[in-house]
């Protein structure tokens, strides 16, 4: 339990100093790799103009339930979970 706690202040700690306060921003650290990484967000692109944001919480949603199935260390689980509820507070949290 101890090191999921520590996980979830990790994921704490980089909510403040790297994520984004308010949606529609881009983070701290931006980086780019097209065509998967846009300004530090995951975006599938499937046109010249349109392209699909994958947002966080999805991602580490999907680590959370992984780990029902795999054994994932806590302190990675405490992290992904911090990250994932944090991704729902964000109005946008359901536009892809």
């Amino acid at each position: 339990m101890l090191l999921f706690i520590i996980g979830l202040l990790i994921s704490a700690v980089y909510t403040v100093y790297i994520l984004p306060i308010h949606e529609g921003v881009a983070p701290s650290i931006k980086p780019t790799v097209y065509p998967v990484l846009y300004k530090g967000m995951v975006i599938f692109p499937y046109s010249k103009q349109k392209a699909l944001h994958l947002h966080h919480w999805i991602i580490y949603l999907c680590v959370c339930l992984s780990g029902l199935y795999v054994d994932i260390p806590k302190s990675i689980l405490g992290f992904s979970f911090g990250l994932f509820i944090q991704g729902l507070t964000y109005e946008d949290s359901f536009k892809f």
